[in-house]
């Protein structure tokens, strides 16, 4: 009998409201006075989480998205309320406007905090590409205050890096590596940047033109501009996991990177998209997407998540991720663990691919 297929990623895009100006995103754009009314509240949230539950049980974990989902007071509530039901709870953020909940967040059922952070060494590029000036030393103000307080309450907060790629920070990958390992962190993720228009508020724009969309030719460019230092750059980040530092990327993401980075359209005809068997993301509005790029397959207001999971729309984009080309493919929502190293290695999504390549 086969298994039923139940998604493993699930995400709540608590707001799409953020305090950031960042240049590989255009979410920042929307205004507050246009969606505050629209957003689920705090008891939509719970029941929410009660359909999951019956759903799902308790096996499983959610994480607070956004924008900015610190900007909703309620995500501590929420947090508890998962809890009470035995959900684990992560959440991202882009730890600009966190310094007054650092203690509330310690001592949360938040488990996992994922903090965005794209320099180390130069606190400029950070901030330049967040759009705030000071955003970097907000978040190593907030690292540094992190460790106190697990050290001296015993809280065990897992605390993460979140990096896009681009080519101003290229000579920061492996610094920010290095400080994650110094400072006891988790791990650290590593996105390349994607088309800033993917990354939108969904009162504005509810999916992305996925089956004729075309990459714009100045960020192939830019891609391709900085293949050969970025591809040095992933070797030794490859080397670093080899040698126990904590690098979220599986081996087969980054060498992938490289090779699209060389021919963005190459590599692409070779890698498998499956979010739509393992993701299940809610927007600030209701709305629930597989892909965060697709169209809505339906409303958590109008119907469970079991049943919007289970009905047509969902099928046919499962079909439809599928066979989707876009490059988004690369992305880590698309990745999820180092398959070479696991048992289940039909999950990796060119495993055929890989295969071939590693036997030469």
């Amino acid at each position: 009998m086969t298994e039923e297929l139940k998604p493993n990623q699930i995400t709540f895009d608590i707001t799409d409201r953020c305090q950031m100006r960042c240049v590989t995103c255009s979410k920042w754009k929307t205004v507050a006075g246009d969606v505050l009314s629209k957003e689920l509240t705090t008891q939509e949230w719970k029941k929410v989480l009660d359909g999951l539950h019956e759903w799902l049980g308790t096996d499983f974990w959610f994480c607070f998205s956004g924008g900015e989902p610190f900007l909703r007071p309620d995500i501590f509530e929420i947090s508890e309320y998962a809890a009470s039901l035995g959900i684990n709870v992560a959440s991202m953020t882009n730890g600009f406007s966190i310094e007054h909940y650092l203690e509330k967040i310690i001592d949360s059922p938040i488990k996992s905090l994922n903090i965005s952070l794209n320099s180390i060494k130069d606190p400029k590029i950070h901030d330049t590409s967040r759009g705030r000036e000071g955003s970097h030393q907000k978040i190593i103000n907030a690292i540094n205050r992190f460790n106190e307080l697990r050290a001296t309450t015993g809280k065990e907060l897992g605390i993460n890096l979140s990096t896009i790629v681009f080519p101003e920070n290229l000579d920061e990958l492996v610094p920010l590596a290095e400080f994650a390992k110094a400072n006891y962190l988790g791990g650290i993720m590593f996105q390349i940047m994607d088309d800033k228009e993917s990354f939108h508020g969904y009162n504005v724009q509810r999916a992305c033109p996925t089956g004729t969309y075309k990459m714009p030719d100045e960020l192939k460019k830019e891609y391709m501009n900085m293949a050969n230092h970025a591809c040095e750059v992933f070797d030794k980040l490859a080397e670093m996991k080899k040698e126990g530092y904590p690098i979220f990327n599986s081996y087969e993401q980054l060498e992938a990177i490289k090779m699209f980075l060389k021919n963005p359209d190459d590599i692409l005809k070779s890698i498998d998209c499956r979010v739509g068997e393992t993701n299940f993301a809610i927007d600030p509005y209701g709305d629930v997407r597989l892909c965060f790029n697709m169209a809505p397959v339906g409303n958590i207001r109008e119907n469970s998540p079991k049943e919007i999971w289970e009905n047509n729309l969902s099928k046919a984009c499962r079909k439809a991720t599928s066979k989707c080309k876009m490059y988004c493919r690369l992305l880590n929502c698309n990745f999820k663990g180092d398959f070479l190293n696991k048992k289940e290695e039909d999950k990796c999504p060119f495993r055929c691919f890989f295969k071939k390549l590693f036997k030469h």
